[in-house]
């Protein structure tokens, strides 16, 4: 049974109304501070104004001695906004409800059948109306833009470094540090400008003792002996060598792209 009562107070805990953008300097002695962009919720909440309570119970009729006789089990009291926040099962402590089992005579399944019958219809028609309101609205658009910021803060801190994209950008994606974002680019493509350098000059000592005739001081390691993640840097290698070392490019006679298919036969690729 459910039977609809009024609360006292409003409900005061609508959500809040928005989400601001933080900024925190911070550096270690030595070191140019850094500006991180975070976000926080406004102080200001929606207003929760409806009253309406609802008191959840469970009846059982019986006879006794010819009489008819009714017992009741007070299950707990919602306020309208609880429907949304929680759930009924919060409000009663497990010991509470073993005992009104071990009284009704009844099991756990029981138990919620019996007020799911009444509880499910309340709960939607609560959603729906709920669902219409401006807090609503403005959760889903929450909601949204921190997906949305989370998804591009973990491709960026892949790209760039971990922690770099509050650096740079605010929670609505706006950028708010040009000049450390320049920076970032800076750094990552003279790492990517050395990283091919040692490639290559590491391609070509090899190349001139191989195609020299002289003992080589690099040894292949056998295939089996290669980790994934060196396996994945070989590969990356041999891309990088078999476009510039292809007789179309480098205008050879292929001999340069002969010994790369020969390293990769080794390196088990």
């Amino acid at each position: 049974m459910i039977q609809k009562v009024k609360k006292k107070k409003p409900n005061q805990y609508g959500a809040r109304k928005e989400i601001k953008v933080t900024e925190t300097t911070f550096g270690f002695a030595g070191e140019k501070p850094k500006t991180t962009y975070g976000y926080t919720y406004s102080d200001e909440r929606y207003e929760r104004p409806v009253l309406d309570a609802y008191k959840i119970s469970i009846h059982k009729s019986y006879r006794e001695n010819g009489k008819v006789k009714k017992k009741q089990w007070v299950i707990c009291t919602m306020g309208y906004y609880d429907f949304i926040d929680s759930w009924y099962g919060d409000y009663y402590l497990s010991d509470k409800m073993n005992r009104w089992l071990k009284e009704m005579e009844i099991n756990e399944d029981q138990f919620y059948e019996i007020i799911n019958v009444k509880v499910d219809p309340l709960t939607k028609m609560i959603e729906k109306e709920f669902n219409q309101t401006e807090e609503y609205k403005a959760e889903i658009l929450q909601k949204v833009t921190l997906d949305k910021y989370r998804r591009k803060e973990k491709e960026f801190d892949k790209e760039y470094g971990q922690g770099e994209y509050k650096h740079c950008y605010d929670v609505f994606g706006n950028l708010r540090n040009p000049d450390y974002l320049e920076g970032l680019k800076t750094k990552k493509k003279a790492q990517e400008d050395y990283t091919k350098r040692s490639y290559e000059e590491s391609f070509k000592r090899t190349y001139s003792n191989y195609s020299s005739g002289g003992s080589s001081s690099y040894s292949f390691t056998s295939q089996g002996n290669y980790t994934d993640e060196e396996k994945k840097i070989l590969h990356e290698i041999y891309r990088m060598a078999s476009k510039k070392f292809h007789p179309d490019i480098s205008g050879d006679n292929g001999s340069k792209m002969k010994f790369l298919t020969k390293l990769k036969e080794q390196w088990g690729l």
